[in-house]
């Protein structure tokens, strides 16, 4: 399905436009911070609240529009252009899912981020057992819980900003607080 010029009103332009400012700052703020996950492939994905802030608000096309764009944007202005790949692909993978889930309605919003983070480590695997050597995918259990423990933490501030309608105004958009 293809975003038509027709839908993209003056306020969603606005909107996103906000929206991949704020997951732009938070690819930045995550990249300088000294805190690193030991598990190579695992970061903890703050840029991922605003893309699950996305597919709440609009739709699995919007984000998954907005989930390329943001790691091609990322990648650029961090200077990590060898990435791209492991990124897209990882962001392919997590949105689709992370919809599908949605779709289902018997998940709650923190099971999408969990297993959406969980998808994102398989993507990157799967680019890595092409690009690499299939051995990488002996990284997937370890890689799957902190995935999940990371997916949990970055679902945190969605359901603290959802709940004072920060994040998800009363105006036509839709809540996480609905779990």
């Amino acid at each position: 399905m293809v975003l038509s010029v027709n839908k993209l009103s003056p306020r969603k332009i606005a909107r996103m436009g906000l929206l991949m400012a704020a997951a732009l700052i938070l690819s930045w703020v995550e990249a300088v911070l000294p805190f690193q996950i030991p598990i190579p492939g695992v970061k903890l994905g703050f840029a991922n609240i605003i893309t699950l802030v996305v597919l709440y608000q609009y739709s699995f096309p919007t984000a998954l529009l907005f989930g390329i764009l943001r790691v091609l944007l990322s990648s650029l202005f961090l200077g990590r252009l060898s990435g791209v790949l492991f990124g897209l692909c990882g962001t392919l993978l997590s949105v689709c899912g992370m919809a599908f889930l949605k779709r289902c309605r018997c998940f709650s919003s923190l099971s999408v981020s969990a297993a959406g983070a969980i998808l994102h480590g398989v993507g990157q695997l799967t680019v890595a057992s092409v690009l690499l050597t299939p051995s990488v995918w002996t990284m997937l259990p370890l890689m799957g819980i902190s995935s999940a423990f990371c997916g949990i933490i970055t679902w945190i501030p969605l359901k603290i900003l959802g709940r004072y309608e920060v994040v998800f105004p009363s105006d036509g958009g839709k809540s996480l607080n609905k779990d």
